[in-house]
């Protein structure tokens, strides 16, 4: 049977907002003398509450702009320090320049924090925490449609508990097959947790669709034969488009979603 596996952040939920939030909590614990904080603060603050005009914000503009080049959640904090340090950063080379460039323990440390503050932030108020966090339009019921002739999967550097009590509140609890969930325990890469998953379903590697907003993740996991397709709904821009197409790869938006991600089956 075919498997569909998609990412969360970017592809099953828009968490661009709570992601901004506890980014931005979590630089403030990292570098409390930063002089882009006090910058941050009233943004996130916007944010938090359900206001949109931070959207309109330069620096909120760059942080959505340098999301696709990123992979964990060290890097919501190097995207930060970028900002800070007002790096020119037009493609995938130079973010990864500017990434070895800084420390493997800060880096590593807000790492840790990022889901510290995640954590009290869903535990102060798990109601706030979970409106931070929008469905994709129609996406819950287009998986649902195949539910019965694909086996659909989760596979996030997101932690388990947060994806469970999101797909609650998005209407696809019962869409993803209880087993299928793999988080950021599985593994650095998303070749880890599409090893783990064919491991589990016992589904050759070709018969796998992998869904993701990011190009560099899509690259890894063609390399042990998966199909890879971009959502362009998610946390992407035309640059990452143009790439993905000169890669290969289909992109797929919502209103044709359908028929490129379960023509497998």
């Amino acid at each position: 049977m075919h498997v569909l596996a998609l990412d969360f952040d970017g592809v099953i939920c828009d968490s661009s907002r709570e992601v901004f939030v506890t980014a931005v909590d979590t630089y403030a614990a990292q570098d409390p003398a930063s002089p882009l904080n006090a910058s941050l603060r009233p943004l996130r603050d916007e944010a938090l509450s359900g206001g949109d005009s931070f959207r309109d914000d330069p620096i909120y503009g760059t942080f959505l702009e340098l999301l696709p080049l990123g992979n964990r959640a060290e890097d919501f904090g190097v995207t930060l320090k970028a900002i800070e340090q007002s790096a020119v950063i037009p493609d995938q080379i130079a973010y990864d320049s500017f990434f070895s460039g800084l420390d493997p323990a800060w880096r590593d440390q807000f790492h840790q924090r990022f889901y510290e503050a995640r954590n009290r932030l869903r535990d102060a108020d798990l109601e706030a925490w979970l409106h931070l966090h929008l469905p994709y339009t129609g996406l819950a019921e287009m998986l649902g449609r195949h539910r019965g002739t694909s086996r659909l999967a989760v596979a996030t550097a997101k932690d388990a508990r947060s994806v469970e009590l999101l797909l609650e509140v998005l209407g696809l609890s019962g869409i993803f097959d209880s087993d299928l969930t793999f988080d950021k325990q599985t593994g650095v890469e998303k070749t880890h947790h599409l090893r783990a998953l064919q491991r589990i379903t016992g589904t050759d590697f070709d018969q796998i669709t992998f869904v993701d907003d990011k190009v560099n993740h899509l690259v890894k996991v063609s390399q042990l034969g998966v199909r890879g397709v971009l959502a362009a709904w998610g946390f992407n821009s035309p640059r990452e488009h143009a790439l993905a197409n000169d890669l290969g790869f289909d992109v797929a938006r919502l209103d044709d979603a359908e028929s490129i991600l379960f023509k497998g089956e």
